[in-house]
């Protein structure tokens, strides 16, 4: 499902969530019914380093701005100083905390914030500890201005020159990603002595990572990169099941992807609500996972490069067997595959349906024990005539599971009507992603239906983690350009689909497909 965002989105015009819901009314195997220390030395090196940073960037007439750092000196107040020039001293006060940030430096971290910030200097202390166990590949700030103006009593508890910047702030984990990730964090800026000090993190808009949240720990696999809050033997759990997962998804999708998945695991409900930027928990029950990432459609630099993180809800935990988890990172793996290098999201009952379908078939589960929900429904009469439309996958409209169960069954409609080339070529064209290396039938002519250029999907275009796009169809068009049929055929012969599998009647005929496409 696609969400609206907060303020904090504001790097990309939406973020794009797909929920895997908890299988309702499912038995547990989803069938139905302390860190690493600190060495001073490093401590000292770093700190020091980042310290000299600072004062370099004060030689010559620069050495008038108000600059943090140890040993720095300003000749005049910090609140004369003008916006551009306030705003290019943070920014070096940002590249030495990055730096810091990459030594696991924490004394050099603390040496830039504030020290009556005591809540803020704890919390930086501990997420620079948690970061120093994940493999990090880049790290960098940028200024890209003022940010929301400070409440009165705020600011006068603060001092009359506190302000509050917007920073981008980039990151890599290393092994994963080939282009940066990218958060909009909010830094309050007070004047201590003539230089600029970091004060606090939630005066304006925010989305935290897990490591802004609590202790993290890491876990790595052989095809996954687990962090999170939760205990480590839940992060070794989903390590060792999203490494199977890869696997069951390269074995339909191909290896065309980046084939290393970053699983997410808070701790709790209120450390979820707030990684997903939502200001409660509504309709997070029927959620056990998300995947979330840049909107690809944005045309923002990197976002169609961007590898997407799945995001664990810890109460689903609970609820599943070992057999449903399987489900639920398979199916969310399978996400990440499809958005690697995509140019649009397909539809949702598309997007969901082909996941559902990976994550079952690599489960064993058939329709009469996976969606018998929603075949009961089919023989009660009160079956679906159209294919779902993205509020009917919002957890927070209502009751989730129908949908997914009858995207999952258009999708294997598809599948078994016109054959598994056709069903991943249709992904591929509503997803603006042409068939590369290591799709199944790649250079193969005889092995899919046809090829990207025979579907019309439109001409190639490529930028750094991409992989190879096109330009997305709309369903209307895909679906007869790459089935030979129009939707409403196709609507139709899902609907004849469940009618034999839930052992009803042939539906009456019906001319909608809803706005499914």
């Amino acid at each position: 499902m696609a969400e609206r965002p907060g303020p904090a989105e504001a790097l990309a015009p939406r973020a794009v969530h797909h929920d895997r819901r908890v299988p309702t009314g499912r038995d547990q195997d989803g069938r139905r019914r302390p860190g690493p220390g600190r060495s001073r030395a490093g401590r000292a090196g770093a700190a020091a380093a980042a310290a000299a940073l600072l004062l370099a960037g004060c030689h010559g007439p620069a050495a008038e701005r108000p600059v943090a750092g140890a040993g720095s000196s300003v000749g005049a107040p910090a609140e004369a100083a003008p916006a551009d020039e306030r705003s290019t001293a943070l920014q070096r006060l940002l590249d030495a905390r990055a730096a810091a940030v990459l030594a696991h430096d924490v004394d050099g971290v603390l040496a830039l914030v504030d020290p009556g910030a005591a809540a803020f200097r704890e919390r930086q202390e501990r997420t620079v500890l948690g970061l120093a166990r994940v493999p990090l590949a880049a790290w960098s700030y940028e200024v890209v201005g003022e940010g929301p103006r400070l409440a009165e009593d705020r600011r006068a508890a603060l001092g009359g020159s506190a302000w509050v910047a917007d920073v981008r702030l980039r990151y890599r984990v290393d092994g994963v990603d080939v282009v940066d990730q990218q958060r909009q964090r909010s830094f309050t800026v007070v004047e201590r002595g003539g230089v600029w000090l970091l004060a606090d993190d939630a005066d304006g808009p925010s989305r935290p990572d897990v490591w802004d949240l609590g202790a993290v720990d890491v876990v790595r696999g052989s095809r996954t990169l687990v962090v999170g809050t939760a205990p480590r033997p839940v992060l070794e759990q989903q390590a060792a099941l999203g490494d199977a997962a890869a696997e069951r998804v390269d074995a339909v999708w191909g290896t065309a992807w980046p084939r290393t998945t970053v699983v997410v695991v808070p701790d709790d409900a209120d450390q979820l609500v707030r990684l997903l930027g939502r200001e409660d928990a509504a309709g997070l029950d029927q959620v056990a996972a998300l995947t979330t990432g840049a909107d690809r459609s944005s045309g923002a630099p990197g976002a169609a490069g961007a590898v997407d993180r799945v995001v664990v809800n810890p109460a689903a935990l609970d609820v599943l067997g070992e057999l449903g988890r399987e489900v639920v990172l398979t199916h969310e793996t399978t996400h990440v595959a499809v958005r690697a290098g995509a140019a649009a999201d397909p539809p949702p009952w598309l997007s969901e349906g082909f996941a559902e379908l990976v994550a079952y078939e690599g489960a064993g589960l058939g329709p009469d024990v996976a969606a018998a929900d929603l075949l009961a429904e089919v023989r009660a009469g009160r079956g679906p005539v159209a294919l779902p439309s993205a509020a009917d996958f919002d957890p927070a409209v209502g009751t989730v599971a129908p949908a997914y169960s009858a995207a999952w069954l258009a999708v294997r409609t598809v599948d078994l009507r016109h054959g598994r080339a056709a069903l991943l070529e249709l992904v591929r064209a509503a997803s603006g992603r042409a068939a590369g290396a290591g799709d199944p039938g790649a250079g193969d002519p005889d092995a899919r239906d046809m090829g990207a250029g025979d579907s019309g999907v439109g001409d190639t275009d490529a930028e750094e983690g991409d992989g190879l796009r096109v330009a997305p169809l709309p369903l209307a068009d895909a679906v007869p350009r790459v089935l030979g049929v129009d939707l409403d055929v196709l609507t139709a012969q899902w609907r004849e689909d469940m009618a034999a599998l839930a052992g009803a009647g042939a539906p009456e005929a019906t001319a909608t497909s809803g706005d499914g496409g």
